[in-house]
């Protein structure tokens, strides 16, 4: 896993000419019960992306991800217990920004998909290979500042598309805070 966020981490560092915008979101939240159980998902977002227009960006996420979940297939009936899953996803991101020009704050969209791969079997007794699909909604408080703050939304599905046999996946409702770091050039547009 070290090596990985390595490799993550040195590729975007070289490219990082073409980028103007890092961003670094905590989230955390739960999916919702089923007869598989529920599952808590955490997860660090790393955001290194470029503006398209002045209220539209794209973005690459890289998100090293803690899930704890049911240890069985049939959720906590048997008293199987938990068990604690680390995984990590990547993601193209899409934001969309209304009210850009505002001081104190701008509310965005956005829509991100990725593969994620996990330990163990995400939920039990799928795949451990699955793909994460993000929608979200939030406001950025005091948008043109050096380093806004991020207060928002997200509600993620978690399958592995049919990959396996199984694929009941997971939903994930989850509340994200935050910063984002803007090159000078990128502030004042």
């Amino acid at each position: 896993m070290r090596k990985l966020v390595l490799i993550a981490f040195l590729s975007v560092t070289a490219s990082a000419q073409t980028f103007d915008r890092f961003s670094v979101h905590a989230a955390g939240g739960k999916s919702i019960r089923t007869w598989h159980g529920q599952a808590t998902v955490e997860s660090l977002n790393i955001e290194i992306g470029r503006a398209l227009s002045p209220r539209m960006e794209v973005a690459f996420v890289f998100a090293p991800m803690y899930i704890r979940q049911p240890r069985s297939w049939f959720g906590d009936q048997f008293g199987d217990g938990d068990e604690n899953i680390s995984a990590v996803s990547g993601s193209l991101l899409l934001r969309r920004r209304f009210r850009e020009s505002a001081d104190r704050a701008a509310i965005y969209v956005e829509a991100s998909t990725g593969p994620m791969w996990a330990e163990r079997r995400v939920p039990a007794a799928t795949s451990r290979f699955n793909f994460i699909s993000q929608f979200g909604a939030g406001v950025e408080l005091w948008p043109q500042s050096r380093a806004p703050i991020v207060l928002g939304y997200r509600f993620g599905h978690i399958s592995n598309g049919g990959y396996a046999p199984r694929n009941p996946g997971l939903n994930v409702s989850s509340l994200v805070i935050g910063t984002r770091f803007r090159s000078a050039m990128t502030r004042r547009r």
